[in-house]
């Protein structure tokens, strides 16, 4: 099973819509910060969330649900506006802005009473977009991703973030 979360209109061929309001993609309604999702523990062989994780309250309490439904080896690819792109901050919906480091957190083992079973990043992504400004945001990201966002990220701005994570 495939499901992608927070789906609103955009249909994924192949995955099953949840979505907190009625829409167009949705399968099943499910406030996933206030109620389980409507499937059975380790069920669930991939996960999406395009551009949804940054409106959840608490995202700690997300992931977990998260995890309690996917099985050993799911992958979860997550999708967020960088909180120094324009798209994280024009929608006032939005509840967090991300860094290229915030999910690190849910790797560690101390805290892994957050995530249950526990995940790793197999891949993160930040994208740029193009232009000077874009290509010198690149090279300063790939040179020290550290040095990127603690210097640099406000004057060459991202646009992107994209997780893959692989529950353990």
């Amino acid at each position: 099973m495939k499901l992608n979360i927070g789906c609103g209109n955009k249909a994924v061929e192949g995955f099953i819509g949840v979505d907190k309001f009625e829409c167009e993609a949705a399968d099943h309604i499910c406030d996933i910060e206030n109620e389980q999702l409507p499937f059975e523990d380790n069920s669930v062989e991939e996960i999406i969330l395009d551009n949804v994780i940054e409106h959840f309250d608490n995202i700690p309490n997300v992931m977990k649900e998260l995890v309690r439904v996917s099985s050993r080896g799911c992958k979860i690819k997550i999708i967020t506006p960088h909180f120094t792109s324009l798209s994280s901050w024009i929608d006032p919906t939005h509840k967090y802005h991300l860094s290229y480091f915030s999910l690190d957190h849910f790797e560690k083992e101390s805290v892994s009473h957050y995530v249950g079973k526990g995940i790793k990043i197999a891949n993160k992504k930040l994208s740029f977009g193009g232009g000077v400004f874009g290509l010198i945001g690149r090279l300063l990201f790939k040179m020290n991703p550290t040095s990127y966002e603690r210097k640099f990220c406000f004057i060459f701005r991202a646009s992107t973030l994209t997780f893959d994570l692989e529950v353990l």
